[in-house]
């Protein structure tokens, strides 16, 4: 099993489509400026919430 990662933010990765509906950008996770997690999945459907089709919104309230 792999250790957990702590992630910094999330950024927009555009070279990636969501695996479940096409769109994109999808998730990627950056901790000290490397990106560690890239999902496979946009906002809205990873969070399922409608208004992460903004990636802005992304680390609202996280501090990043």
């Amino acid at each position: 099993m792999e250790p957990i990662t702590s992630i910094d933010r999330y950024e927009p990765d555009h070279a990636h489509r969501c695996e479940v509906c096409g769109g994109t950008p999808v998730v990627s996770g950056v901790k000290d400026g490397k990106t560690v997690y890239v999902a496979t999945m946009c906002g809205p459907c990873l969070w399922n919430e409608p208004r992460a089709i903004d990636p802005g919104t992304w680390n609202e309230g996280s501090g990043g």
